[in-house]
């Protein structure tokens, strides 16, 4: 089956275009079944917000794991009293002006202790990731703002939003269709942070947009982190096969897109291995959810 991994931005150019990895997954997605492996085919640079809508229109199946928040806090949106049901409200949030939101986002924060300024999801906290609302550094809301509507009206599937989705009934269609077995043309989307995967192996920096700023230790850290991909020791099930030249491309990329594009996708063929794709019992689906929380 075809994996995408996306390290998206909000607004995408040559010089910081949207990364994607493209992928294939070998065997079994059964949770008992281990040492899958996931060949990287090539990288994608996806250098405006057409062409990324472009992207998504592909047939399926295929599954994408997305380096985006998908929604915002349900704190947050019943404060302000916006719309309660997860698409509904990406079709509202989506539409406000940015500078609207901005002003939102401060009235809120007035409101709070120092300290204690952002709204966060329960799986914000759960992965330890910046909280959806913040809009500087990094303006992970701008990204909700420019990604997640054109991601649900191209038609994809979101497991941690749907409520009626049936997880068991998906996972055991996609294991017969990677056994041959049955027709499937679903197409998948998982809210992803590939920094879960990345602090197994180091909680220092890996990347930097400012060439000038690279390093060395840099340098061997991004090495250290594809050895463990590998070699499924970076707390994954699923090795990361590679040609050395997509190695080395991930190796000398300062800003980490490439890597980061390449655990998206590692974190979204794991999670389609998991019982109920990994979701909490007391999943929120306004909120949704992080993948390997």
């Amino acid at each position: 089956m075809k994996v995408y991994g996306i390290d998206f931005s909000s607004a995408p150019s040559k010089k910081k275009p949207i990364a994607v990895a493209e992928c294939w997954l070998r065997g079994s997605v059964l949770e008992s079944c281990s040492n899958n492996e996931l060949r990287l085919s090539c990288f994608h640079s996806i250098e405006s917000l057409d062409l990324f809508e472009e992207f998504l229109s592909q047939k399926g199946p295929w599954v994408g794991g997305f380096d985006l928040p998908f929604s915002m806090p349900r704190d947050l949106i019943e404060y302000f009293d916006w719309p309660t049901h997860w698409d509904t409200f990406t079709r509202f949030y989506c539409s406000l002006d940015k500078e609207v939101i901005k002003n939102f986002f401060i009235k809120w924060c007035s409101t709070k202790n120092y300290g204690e300024k952002f709204a966060y999801r329960s799986t914000d906290r759960a992965s330890k990731s910046s909280p959806a609302m913040r809009w500087v550094n990094p303006p992970v809301a701008w990204m909700t703002h420019a990604g997640i509507e054109r991601i649900r009206k191209a038609g994809l599937i979101f497991p941690a939003h749907q409520k009626n989705f049936n997880s068991m009934q998906e996972q055991k269609n996609i294991n017969r269709f990677m056994m041959g077995d049955c027709n499937f043309d679903n197409r998948l989307a998982f809210e992803v942070y590939p920094a879960l995967t990345a602090r197994v192996v180091s909680t220092k920096s890996y990347k930097n947009d400012d060439k000038n700023k690279d390093s060395s230790v840099r340098v061997m850290i991004r090495k250290n982190i594809i050895k463990y991909l590998r070699y499924d020791k970076a707390g994954l099930s699923t090795k990361l096969k590679s040609s050395l030249e997509l190695q080395n491309r991930m190796i000398m990329d300062c800003k980490g897109d490439y890597l980061d594009a390449a655990i998206c996708a590692l974190q979204a063929a794991e999670v389609i291995k998991i019982r109920n794709f990994g979701l909490p019992k007391n999943l929120d689906p306004l909120e949704g959810w992080i993948a390997l929380s």
